[in-house]
């Protein structure tokens, strides 16, 4: 939502392990993606030239093909029998699920993938809805409001206690031992061990 909300004037990195977050990238939001290979940790860059150079489609199309391969560590169903590879190939050919479901009769795919993607057409839907991220969630989109400031540690202390989080105000080294909740006073123990 908030790369969705910068302006033109605006630059947005969004640094992030997760590649789904690549359908984000437009003229003015870059992707940093972190990654592990042979043990060697590193970032790529990825922007809209990158993501035509690996996947050959545009970043929003990258939703098209989840919709397709589907995705089991998010437990996306997609198309079953399609992959990464026949799912990207689609994609790049005829541009969107839409455009596949809507000509499908007349498109030349081969006639093995044509039942599958019969067969998987309400979960490729469905999977096109789960994979896409949220770009209105209801969220402050005034940067401003995200600059640093210094903490309301009352704040902070009353809503952990509410909480039950007495880890996390041992963390912040947060020492007030009353938290005001509502109109009560609620007594808290840092030394609790049974937290969440």
């Amino acid at each position: 939502t908030l790369s969705n909300a910068c302006g033109e004037d605006d630059f947005c990195y969004i640094l992030t392990g997760d590649r789904d977050s690549l359908q984000l990238v437009k003229d003015n939001v870059n992707v940093l993606l972190a990654t592990t290979r042979m043990g060697q940790s590193t970032t790529v860059v990825y922007d809209t030239a990158k993501i035509k150079e690996v996947y050959g489609v545009e970043p929003k199309q990258l939703i098209d093909i989840k919709a397709i391969q589907g995705d089991t560590s998010d437990n996306i169903p997609g198309v079953a029998g399609i992959g990464e590879k026949g799912a990207a190939e689609l994609i790049q050919k005829f541009g969107s699920v839409e455009y596949i479901y809507e000509n499908l009769a007349d498109l030349d795919i081969k006639a093995g993938m044509k039942t599958k993607l019969e067969v998987s057409k309400d979960n490729c839907f469905l999977s096109k809805k789960l994979g896409q991220i949220c770009l209105n969630a209801p969220i402050d989109t005034d940067l401003s409001f995200y600059s640093v400031k210094e903490p309301d540690v009352i704040k902070a202390t009353n809503l952990l206690s509410s909480l039950e989080m007495v880890k996390i105000l041992k963390r912040l080294n947060f020492n007030q031992e009353e938290a005001f909740v509502g109109d009560d006073v609620k007594t808290i123990s840092l030394t609790q061990s049974n937290d969440y």
